[in-house]
């Protein structure tokens, strides 16, 4: 049985529009909330108008007084710009104003402007992220507990509130690179994902070396879901599939003024980030359509959804209907044919993955 939810980046075109893209999307979660959608994912991202919400935890507590059903999850707080103490502890109130209806989706981050406007040094996010994941184990298990690492120092800490539920918010780990799925496997981690253009053979490979790792390390893969985020739009006919497209490719192309650049990204992932670039450059419209989300018919998604569960195990699929530039009406009438249309032939399937 597969699981549905939404995410949404903030994005923005203009100083009066801010306002806007807030009330918009708030409302927009409440309506997935009243059509039967599992759970709503909010990106972190600060100083352009690629992404305005820089605090998803603050706008998930208005989400989450609401709203009945819907998990709030975030995707993904960029760890590094926090202090881990206060992350620990907004994240306890908002696991406790939800009750119990939150993921923390964390991770490193990737837009030099963001690392710069904060003052982090990049190199450094690994041990800050490993440090804060250490933190927050300990402040939402522990009382009076202490920790010693070369970033961060406590003595004798409990923080508050404790969280609703018991050891904290589920961590979900944002995975992209190939070695990040064998790295999270190992540790026990639950994952999610947002592959672009990425083949659906290639991450196959992906999720069958993370569960391999999870076995390897003794978890059950059978205890962990699978999160797969892309692009949609569903619907009849062929006007909404070609805006929808025609969104798709623009955002694209903004994502390649945001990523590192040879000079900026660190020495492991720079050819990550370079072909990521390179296929950036050389995307087509008819590209997009094809290989760069999930578009087209009733039919059409099903199928593709089918064999998502199937192939590669996929047990949440999380649809980006708000693409940015993409009229707010046609997300929402997609939004709407998704769920009286796609979710109910699926929602009574058993996931035929093998784990």
């Amino acid at each position: 049985m597969m699981k549905f939810g939404i995410m949404n980046l903030f994005p923005s075109a203009g100083e009066q529009e801010d306002h806007q893209v807030l009330h918009d999307t708030l409302e927009e979660i409440q309506i997935a909330d009243q059509l039967g959608f599992d759970s709503v994912w909010l990106a972190e991202h600060h100083f352009s108008r690629y992404g305005i919400l820089g605090n998803p935890l603050q706008f998930g507590a208005a989400i989450a007084s609401s709203t009945q059903n819907i998990m709030v999850g975030t995707a993904v707080m960029v760890v590094p710009f926090h202090d881990p103490i206060r992350l620990a502890e907004e994240g306890a109130a908002l696991d406790v104003i939800s009750r119990g209806r939150f993921q923390m989706g964390v991770g490193r981050g990737y837009q030099p402007k963001e690392f710069k406007g904060f003052g982090v040094d990049p190199a450094e996010s690994r041990e800050l992220y490993d440090e804060a994941m250490d933190i927050l184990h300990l402040a939402w298990n522990e009382e009076g507990w202490s920790y010693q690492g070369r970033h961060h120092q406590y003595q004798d800490l409990t923080t508050y509130p404790r969280p609703y539920q018991a050891g904290g918010p589920p961590l979900v780990h944002g995975a992209v690179s190939p070695s990040s799925f064998r790295t999270r496997g190992l540790d026990g981690s639950n994952i999610i994902t947002s592959p672009n253009f990425t083949p659906l053979g290639k991450m196959k490979e992906n999720f069958d070396v993370y569960r391999a790792s999870l076995v390897e390390a003794g978890y059950s893969p059978a205890d962990y879901e699978l999160p797969f985020m892309q692009q949609i739009w569903v619907g009849h006919g062929t006007s909404g599939l070609q805006e929808a497209a025609e969104a798709a490719l623009r955002y694209y192309r903004s994502v390649g003024k945001v990523i590192p650049g040879s000079e900026d990204a660190l020495a492991s992932e720079a050819v990550y980030y370079a072909k990521v670039r390179e296929n950036i450059e050389l995307l087509t419209l008819e590209q997009t359509l094809t290989h760069g989300g999930n578009f087209g018919s009733v039919d059409q998604v099903v199928n593709t959804l089918g064999l998502m569960g199937e192939e590669l195990g996929v047990t949440h699929y999380i649809g980006w209907f708000r693409i940015p530039s993409l009229a707010r009406s046609t997300a929402l009438k997609a939004m709407e044919t998704f769920s009286a249309e796609v979710m109910p032939q699926l929602q009574t399937v058993d996931n035929l993955a093998l784990v």
